[in-house]
């Protein structure tokens, strides 16, 4: 037989074990809902993506800004590119999103080989526009309202979309964006690749 004051102390750390626990199902049962508006929305258009680059090849950090030249952009042999993880990462998000019936008007990349690759495999197309690298410019984009019944992505790097949010983006990680056209956004949700797969097999869900 326990004593009861260990008996009381197991009591109690079984209470919190049990709060902790329905806490935490709380936590992921607001994110799936948060996740499930949020396709939800991209499909009705008027809402803008911000999306990482896909995984890419381990390297020195380019010296790349957004005043290089069109010419060093394209020279890919100075650049971490996508490995092959990384093109098949980028290929599925565009699988997954055109079956989710998800449209977007503007395709803007930054005008690195893996931003821009993964926007070409995703997407098949790309507005290769080097100021992406400045986070005030990521934020006129993140505000502006797309057309009505479409959508606007921006394929960058995980330090723009940090500096304007405080939310560190993995690679092939996206955020969903709310505009309020006035200078301001609201982010919605942060989707991660496996996010788009299920929601594409359950479509009926969405």
């Amino acid at each position: 037989m326990l004593p009861a004051c260990r008996r009381t102390v197991l009591r109690v750390l079984i209470g919190c074990l049990a709060v902790g626990a329905l806490t935490c199902a709380a936590a992921a049962i607001g994110n799936e809902l948060d996740e499930a508006h949020a396709i939800a929305s991209l499909r009705q258009g008027g809402y803008v993506v911000y999306l990482r680059h896909a995984d890419r090849h381990k390297g020195p950090k380019e010296k790349l800004d957004r005043f290089s030249s069109p010419a060093e952009f394209a020279d890919c042999s100075q650049q971490r590119n996508l490995n092959n993880r990384g093109r098949a990462q980028a290929w599925d998000i565009g699988v997954y999103m055109r079956r989710l019936g998800i449209v977007f008007d503007r395709v803007i990349a930054n005008a690195q080989c893996r931003t821009r690759d993964t926007a070409l495999l995703a997407f098949g197309r790309a507005d290769l526009e080097p100021r992406v690298y400045d986070p005030a410019f990521v934020a006129q984009v993140l505000s502006s309202k797309p057309p009505a019944g479409s959508n606007t992505i921006v394929i960058g790097n995980d330090f723009q979309f940090l500096e304007l949010t405080g939310i560190q983006l993995g690679r092939a990680d996206a955020a969903v964006i709310r505009p309020d056209g006035a200078g301001g956004f609201a982010v919605l949700a942060k989707l991660e690749l496996e996010d788009w797969r299920e929601a594409a097999d359950r479509p009926f869900l969405w």
